[in-house]
């Protein structure tokens, strides 16, 4: 995989997600429902993907590394969106239907699932982190603060505009840089010499 492709698979999906986030209501509300249940219709196909991140570079590291950072993937891509189906899809369209006071044990729901996705996504990212220092040095380390962090910023700030966008924002940023610099121990190994 070119270095190009592998900085666009692991940033592209929480881009996506931060620009979707820009039009994101601050509330639910009766005016608000309709786009509120849109846009996480729009995000079901996109969120998952941000768990395939840390596979793609813990898979640098060898067999184990990937196994794990895909297991944790799996656990956000499931959790997570089984959040902006309840609470997204599920919530605004209650809204809209004028039941607005059953939004309540939906968001509880959706809130715990929300909980065990964001888990999951940072320790994928704490193993996407350790693969990359192994096959990088320390000059990965800079990515992985900055993806965990990002992360982390994911249970308070959703893609809401603000911290949510930082927070993808981030998580992208960190992704780009472990990348990059998996991808430059490569370059670094000199071709085999004609004999």
């Amino acid at each position: 995989m070119s270095r190009l492709t592998l900085v666009l698979l692991v940033s592209l999906p929480a881009v996506a997600c931060a620009a979707v986030g820009l039009a994101h209501p601050a509330h639910l509300t009766a005016g608000s429902a309709e786009l509120w249940r849109n846009l996480h219709l729009v995000l079901i196909p996109v969120f998952p993907l941000i768990g395939l991140a840390p596979w793609l570079i813990a898979r640098r590291a060898g067999r184990w590394f990937g196994g794990v950072a895909a297991l944790f993937g799996y656990g956000f891509a499931t959790f997570y969106t089984s959040l902006d189906i309840l609470a997204g899809v599920a919530g605004g369209a209650l809204v809209m239907a004028g039941s607005g006071d059953a939004t309540g044990p939906i968001f509880a729901v959706a809130r715990t699932l929300a909980a065990i996705g964001v888990v999951s996504l940072v320790a994928g990212c704490i193993v996407a982190g350790i693969a990359a220092f192994r096959v990088a040095g320390v000059v990965a380390l800079p990515g992985a603060v900055l993806a965990t962090v990002g992360a982390i910023l994911v249970q308070p700030g959703h893609i809401y505009l603000g911290l949510g966008t930082v927070a993808l924002v981030l998580f992208a940023a960190g992704f780009v840089i472990m990348a990059i610099t998996v991808t430059r121990s490569v370059d670094r190994i000199p071709a085999a010499q004609p004999a």
